[in-house]
């Protein structure tokens, strides 16, 4: 028999492998007429080839052993398995493909099935650069971004693949494919006023957070560049106790301290100097890169306020710099996101593929939609309306915006595929079925893989025509391995009497409606992303920081596990999000308890005791809340890396104000006089580099002390906002005996 600490680690780590199929990786020829991708597990993986006129899907392959017999005479080894010996293919030609056998780099012609084995580099070519795929190869640098810590990324490849782009020493540095020199654009960069881009950054992808890329201008000669001058911004200690040097500052600002300044840039390959665009005063504003113009002479801009109720749009002029403005909106709460804006530079603003309209997500009506501006300011059209919102736009072509959104209010957190025309229209619905659907379209926009599921059904993706007309069925998970009792979405009634709330609810594998089981609420609560999760990828840890995976396998421990987002999150109307708005606990501990209450009462297999609740980062701040503030519901809490302080950080401020002018939102926000409170059972973890939070763990340790109140705090040395799987594992043993110690009928 496997103990509970097994069964967890074999929930989280083999899911994924239980589950094969469902969703692809697709890879496009070079001449737009096919579609490559594999399916299956390592034994029995396979490949298929779409035709994207036809809609005729084939084997890439048509002998498998055939193949794996060529690659080993190719290699000399014999590869694993019985399925095709890689994971990934690409396109390098129209009929021949590319992919990694264990060390080796092969090709394979699909008409004669002939394999190519690439050399390997060797010590020369690696040292002195020789071989042009060494070149082309993005290295890692390491990159800076605001609040987070430093982390290793690649380089950013140029339009036309001639220069990767970095930054060295707080300059923006270039370097050639033709001869692998390096080239600095600039030269002032010092760690208190460093060049940044915007880059893909693997926590924001993890999270949900990137947009795409856009620093480069078409033609690659130049790129979008921000200056950052930290000066005067508060320094935060963070802790390297196993390190020769036992501590370092880092920028982090303070609600209402000074904030970071931006300036934007143009940077130029061939050596020019510089060009700062004109935007006049950034002190406490967000400048944003969104677009070039297609032919590469303007830039549009973005300005946000510091308090996310303002915004500017703004075309540039990238040879002088010169700016003018082409329309604002104003709000009376916050206009964006503020993770959005922040870290991830996604604004909501995009340009018409022809440059000369602005597409615009607003929620002025109450509903996130799209308006279309052209470029002298004038609203031309509102696109899309009614009492739902648009979650974000995917592709625009010359006559359609195809966006993701949330049309069926009777199952809000649904996501379909729709489009909108361009010149005004109806919108046209291209999904069908429940679940959260995602789309991946083909270089020449003609195509999209749609993939999509529920909590409880595995991914399908389907191949279709822009229109939205199926082509061909592509993949559909397998779910005979896995030994599970499927997730369940729920309703409850929030606090205010009126309001539906959504969430999601886990099971023991084994789990058994006549019996009763602890519950245990996994939280979250920040304002700037929903985590219940509404499709199966997110429950297999794709999600927000893969939350949804930790909740079922806390469930195979022996507990009923719910995951619930509240008002104040994103993702319906905008009085639903508005709730946070100075207001951090409006929606947080009312509608969670009645959530907890509501369950309780309708499902027998869930136990009278009192619940344990878990969150980490903001999810951590909830935990410690609603112990503290609901002794009657929570018996036993978990706070992993909390966010206690909202005077600590910047990040607080789109919706609480500011404490110079909003002190009464702030003073209602911070939890530590609660601490004399807290009756529940209490365990508190963070690590010890963690500069975000360690602090406010350090705080929160001292206020229970100075209460009397009894609580285990667990250090994790070395250890950052998330953790590295060893002091992971250590922490899920630690919540493991903490509930099976303090929960009632485990």
């Amino acid at each position: 028999m496997r103990t509970g600490h097994q069964r967890f680690d074999l929930f989280t780590d083999g899911l994924p492998e239980l589950v094969p199929g469902g969703t692809i990786v697709p890879a496009w020829s070079p001449d737009g007429t096919s579609l490559a991708f594999l399916d299956g597990t390592q034994d029995d993986r396979c490949g298929w080839l779409v035709d994207l006129v036809s809609g005729t899907k084939g084997p890439l392959f048509a002998d498998v052993q055939a193949l794996r017999d060529a690659i080993r005479d190719a290699t000399g080894q014999t590869p694993p398995g019985k399925g095709l010996p890689f994971d990934h293919v690409s396109f390098v030609a129209p009929r021949v493909i590319a992919s990694a056998v264990g060390s080796f780099q092969v090709t394979i012609d699909l008409d004669t099935g002939a394999v190519t084995k690439s050399p390997k580099p060797t010590m020369i070519d690696l040292n002195y650069t020789r071989l042009e795929a060494v070149r082309r190869q993005p290295r890692e640098y390491v990159r800076h971004a605001p609040i987070m810590d430093p982390q290793n990324v690649p380089e950013v490849t140029s339009p036309t693949g001639d220069f990767l782009l970095s930054t060295v020493e707080g300059n923006i540095i270039v370097r050639s494919i033709a001869d692998d020199r390096t080239a600095s654009l600039t030269t002032d960069g010092t760690p208190e006023h460093d060049y940044r881009f915007n880059a893909s950054d693997p926590i924001m992808e993890m999270m949900g957070l990137t947009t795409p890329v856009c620093n480069w201008s078409p033609d690659g000669s130049r790129i979008a560049v921000y200056k950052v001058d930290n000066r005067g911004v508060h320094r935060r200690p963070q802790a390297h106790f196993l390190q020769v040097e036992e501590s370092v500052d880092r920028y982090y600002p303070r609600a209402g301290g000074q904030l970071e300044r931006y300036t934007l840039h143009v940077a130029d390959v061939h050596g020019r100097p510089p060009v700062q665009l004109d935007l006049g005063d950034t002190t406490d504003t967000y400048p944003v890169h969104t677009a070039w113009t297609p032919d590469g002479s303007h830039l549009v801009v973005g300005v946000v306020s510091r308090d996310c109720r303002r915004a500017d749009v703004l075309l540039a002029d990238a040879a002088t710099g010169s700016t003018r403005k082409i329309f604002s909106e104003e709000s009376e709460t916050f206009l964006r996101v503020h993770h959005d804006v922040y870290f991830s530079q996604k604004l909501g603003l995009f340009l018409t593929p022809d440059g000369t309209g602005l597409l615009w997500l607003s929620s002025r009506s109450g509903w996130q939609h799209l308006y279309l501006y052209d470029l002298d300011g004038n609203l031309v059209r509102q696109l899309t309306e009614g009492e739902w919102p648009v979650d974000y736009v995917r592709h625009i072509d010359g006559e359609y915006v195809y966006l993701t959104g949330r049309p069926d209010q009777d199952r809000p957190y649904d996501v379909h595929l729709a489009r909108v025309p361009l010149a005004g229209g109806p919108l046209e619905r291209l999904s069908e079925g429940q679940g959260v659907h995602s789309m991946m379209f083909a270089p020449t926009g003609d195509v999209l893989v749609d993939t999509w599921s529920t909590p409880a059904d595995a991914p399908r993706s389907v191949l279709r025509r822009k229109d939205g007309s199926l082509l061909c069925e592509l993949s559909t998970a397998d779910l005979s391995r896995l030994e599970w009792t499927p997730a369940r979405e729920f309703t409850v009634t929030a606090a205010d009497g009126e309001t539906e709330l959504w969430g999601t609810m886990f099971f023991p594998a084994d789990f058994d409606e006549t019996r009763q089981y602890p519950l245990i609420e996994l939280v979250y609560g920040g304002p700037q992303t929903q985590v219940a999760p509404h499709s199966f990828t997110e429950v297999i840890g794709y999600g927000f920081c893969g939350l949804a995976a930790n909740a079922h396998a806390l469930a195979q421990l022996g507990h009923v596990v719910v995951m619930l987002d509240a008002r104040g999150t994103p993702g319906r109307s905008k009085a639903f999000h508005d709730t946070v708005f100075h207001d951090w606990r409006a929606g947080i501990i009312p509608d969670h308890a009645t959530a907890i209450e509501q369950l309780k009462q309708r499902h027998p297999f869930i136990s009278d005791a009192k619940a344990g609740v878990i969150g980490h980062s903001w999810g951590g701040y909830t935990a410690f809340r609603l112990a503290a503030e609901r002794p009657d519901i929570y018996a036993a809490a978990v706070s992993s890396a909390p966010g206690f302080d909202p005077y600590s950080s910047v990040l607080y401020e789109c919706y609480l104000g500011f404490p110079q002018t909003d002190a009464e939102a702030y003073r209602s926000a911070d939890p530590y006089p609660l601490a004399a409170q807290l009756e529940a059972e209490y365990l508190l973890v963070c690590g010890t580099t963690d500069h975000a939070t360690w602090s406010d763990s350090v705080k929160m340790s001292e206020a229970l002390i100075l209460a009397g109140k009894m609580h285990e705090f667990v250090v994790l040395p070395g250890q950052y906002h998330l953790y590295g799987s060893d002091h992971d594992a250590y922490f899920w043993r630690k919540v493991t005996d903490f509930f099976r110690t303090h929960l009632k009928g485990l």
